[in-house]
């Protein structure tokens, strides 16, 4: 059986050979099989083991060579990230920046008027 693209199971279209097929039947072959798998596991957990062990005096080791290192300088800012933004969001994020826009358009001219009035009746600075 072969595994494709979404873990579908799908039967291989060549049939095994016979020699494969009588192989397989036997159990001494099937025995020395899963005596051979059984070791490569036991090899697989030594070895992962032992760097489980390892792994603190590695990490000291690895501070240790790392004292008189100076850490790169970090940057004020971080770097921007480049990720598309959805037309919806930037279609938002437009109209929220034209909303402000015209907001700081009415109230400057709105002051300028207030400054305007005062100054014709007033004559603040003439």
């Amino acid at each position: 059986m072969a595994l494709f693209s979404g873990n579908r199971k799908v039967r291989s279209r060549r049939s095994k050979p016979a020699p494969a097929l009588k192989e397989e039947a036997s159990p001494k072959s099937k025995s020395r099989h899963l005596t051979k798998r059984a070791d490569e596991l036991n090899s697989q957990i030594h070895r992962l083991e032992c760097f489980i062990t390892a792994a603190p005096r590695i990490q000291r080791q690895h501070r240790l060579a790392n004292v008189n290192m100076v850490p790169p300088m970090e940057l004020s800012t971080p770097a921007p990230r480049s990720r598309r933004v959805p037309i919806a969001k930037r279609r938002a994020q437009r109209s929220e920046r034209l909303r402000l826009l015209t907001e700081g358009l009415l109230v400057v001219g709105s002051i300028a008027a207030v400054l305007g009035w005062l100054n014709q009746w007033f004559h603040f600075w003439s």
